[in-house]
């Protein structure tokens, strides 16, 4: 394949604009449309909250009848179903406008921050909430970090709207 014939990422954009799948997606009653924001706020709750809850935890706050492992394990369920209603309501409003979003750069920040929060939360959540951590100085940092990338990640996304290319 020669240079000029790779597929640029605008041109992916367009390709998923242009899909059916997309036709169908735009022409859908304005009601799904508004669901699939509720998703995705609702689906951000679902991460942001068990996951602030955790680090609280792990910096010697919040609830301390549960252990920051305890909050952990309850808290998986959560977040999993978070990441679901984000993901697929996301998808559900990226894909009719694909084109729209692509150059803007909150929505090209929140696809960097994304993938960060997701390799800390899953890298490294599970293993510093354990009490046998042995550098509690460092956990209480990696936590609140993620958490603060989570955190970064919604208001990226909440700043789309407010941003253009």
């Amino acid at each position: 394949m020669a240079v000029s014939d790779r597929m640029t990422t605008i041109d992916l954009f367009k390709a998923v604009q242009g899909s059916d799948i997309a036709i169908a997606f735009g022409n859908a009653p304005l009601v799904f449309g508004i669901a699939a924001q509720l998703f995705h706020i609702s689906g951000i709750v679902l991460i942001l909250t068990p996951t602030l809850l955790v680090a609280l935890r792990i910096a010697g706050t919040g609830l301390v009848d549960y252990s920051a492992a305890q909050l952990e394990r309850k808290s998986r369920v959560y977040v999993a179903t978070g990441l679901l209603f984000v993901v697929f309501s996301g998808l559900f409003m990226l894909i009719p406008s694909a084109t729209l979003y692509q150059p803007n750069p909150a929505f090209q920040l929140k696809l960097i921050l994304l993938p960060v929060a997701l390799a800390f939360h899953y890298g490294f959540l599970a293993r510093i909430a354990k009490e046998e951590f042995s550098q509690k100085w460092l956990a209480k940092i990696i936590a609140l970090f993620m958490a603060l990338l989570w955190f970064a990640v919604g208001m990226a996304g909440r700043a789309i709207g407010f941003l253009a290319a």
